[in-house]
Formats: C-alpha cells, sequence, structure tokens
C-alpha cells in the first residue's frame, strides 16, 4: 500500500502512534467516525455516478429522437437512389443492346462499296 507516499509500515505507526496520543477510546471513536465518514464519500460519489449516468442517457436518448427524422430520411433517399440506378443500368442494357442488333445487322450487310485507294496519298 502506498497512498499519499506513505508505505504500510509508516501508516501502521502513524496508527499506533495516534493511539498512544489521544487513547485507545477515543482513537476507537475516531476510527469510527472516519468509516462514517469513507463510507458517507462513497455514498454520495455513487450518488453522482447514478446522475451522470442518467444524464448520459437522456442526452444519447435525446440526440437519438433527433437524428431518427434524418435518418429515415436518408433510408428512403438511399432507397429511391438505389431504384434510379437500378432503371439506369436497365436503360444502359437496353441501349447495349440494341447497339449489337445494330452492329450485326450492319456485319450482315453486303458489300456495297469496294474500298478505294482514293483518299491514301
Amino acid at each position: 500500500m502506498d497512498f499519499l507516499n506513505i508505505g504500510s509500515g509508516e501508516f501502521v505507526f502513524l496508527i499506533l502512534l495516534a493511539i498512544l496520543l489521544v487513547g485507545p477510546k477515543r482513537a476507537v471513536e475516531w476510527t469510527q467516525q472516519a468509516s462514517r465518514f469513507a463510507a458517507r464519500i462513497r455514498q454520495e460519489w455513487l450518488a453522482v455516478q447514478r446522475d451522470v449516468m442518467r444524464e448520459v442517457q437522456a442526452i444519447q436518448q435525446e440526440t437519438t429522437a433527433a437524428l431518427q427524422p434524418t435518418l429515415q430520411e436518408v433510408s428512403r433517399d438511399s432507397q429511391a437512389v438505389q431504384q434510379e440506378g437500378a432503371e439506369a443500368l436497365r436503360s444502359f442494357q437496353e441501349v447495349a443492346q440494341e447497339i449489337r442488333a445494330f452492329q450485326e445487322q450492319v456485319v450482315s450487310l453486303p458489300d456495297l462499296v469496294e474500298p478505294t485507294d482514293d483518299f491514301a496519298g
């Protein structure tokens, strides 16, 4: 034990010195008073902890309640964006199919014009 830089041997010495100075009867009374004081301090500390935890929970609930509409709106917007993205993908797929069909038509056409070297330098 090392409380306030007082070792256990020094602590025992201080207790014995207090008993010698004030007498055993008053030393017991002081010890009882100190114990009651420590218990009271502990009770007050626990009360403060409970109050702080209650306030933190209240703030957390208020924050959750305040953010709930925003979160719902974000969720709705996210779903809308996903739907628009799916529609855009379908549109791109349709355009790609049309391009492939047109490409197949162009490839299947007979060569109407024979290549010439007119543009060759």
